[in-house]
């Protein structure tokens, strides 16, 4: 393990532990629930757990009550491709990983993981070990990702038995479709990007590289040509976060390691 990882895995072990501790939250991946019973709505219930299908077809308000479980079933989809030599897209990766395996363990909750390169899925067992846990993230670590482009498709290879709460990470510059993933799963989504990606500078004497080739891409930084990226960006950007919407997929943008436990915080609490 080089000395990258180890700064990496320490402090996401530290910001977990310390986070934990300091009681911000008790549980950054929250509790676990399944479906107990459905029955009506009594004004002391909570209005969140209105079940509004089951309403409908009823014709009066009905709740859902849900029992907790005691253990959660955590999953983590990395995807991965050469993009992610941009900036330190692929250490922030790493850490977010990082931080949600070592949550899992202090939950004592079951984790899994996945990575996508190319057209490769990989999956590892199912696992409370901590150092399972952190052999995942330094084989992400040790991929080789130059040239290496990915073929969204193949996310709906991912099989589970039971439902999980799945978190697929990637830098999403390319739409994915998740809405099989989200019938079966809850499914969040941690976006990872680098701020030069979404605002980039106009230069003259900046060489580009498509890192998903390898080879030269033959066009000048200009600002005219960053215009009609940004601008095709935010459409894009647009049309996969109502993807999510539309899927009931919850979704976070992340830039740097410090808003990693503060974001998970707000979006799953």
């Amino acid at each position: 393990m080089n000395n990258k990882l180890q700064t990496i895995l320490l402090k996401a072990k530290e910001d977990v532990y310390t986070h934990l501790s300091g009681g911000n939250i008790s549980r950054i991946l929250g509790q676990g629930y399944d479906f107990s019973e459905l029955r009506e709505y009594d004004v002391s219930d909570d209005i969140r757990h209105i079940s509004w299908i089951n309403s409908a077809k009823l014709g009066q308000p009905y709740v859902k009550k849900m029992h907790e479980e005691r253990e959660l079933n955590v999953a983590v989809c990395s995807l991965l491709d050469g993009r992610f030599l941009v900036g330190r897209k692929r250490e922030l990766l790493e850490y977010v990983v990082a931080v949600l395996g070592y949550s899992s363990y202090e939950s004592n909750d079951l984790f899994t993981a996945f990575t996508f390169v190319g057209s490769e899925l990989k999956n590892y067992e199912p696992t409370k070990n901590l150092y399972s846990i952190e052999h995942v993230v330094e084989e992400i670590s040790r991929i080789e990702l130059l040239g290496k482009k990915r073929d969204d498709s193949q996310i709906n290879r991912i099989e589970m038995e039971s439902k999980h709460l799945l978190f697929v990470i990637g830098d999403f510059l390319d739409f994915v479709d998740l809405s099989v993933l989200a019938q079966k799963h809850e499914v969040v989504v941690i976006i990872v990007r680098d701020v030069l990606e979404e605002n980039p500078n106009a230069s003259v004497n900046i060489q580009l590289i498509n890192p998903q080739t390898n080879h030269l891409i033959h066009q000048l930084l200009s600002k005219k040509a960053i215009l009609h990226y940004k601008a095709k960006l935010l459409e894009h950007d647009k049309k996969l976060f109502h993807h999510f919407n539309e899927h009931a997929v919850k979704y976070v943008k992340i830039y740097t390691e410090n808003e990693v436990l503060w974001k998970l915080e707000q979006l799953l609490r």
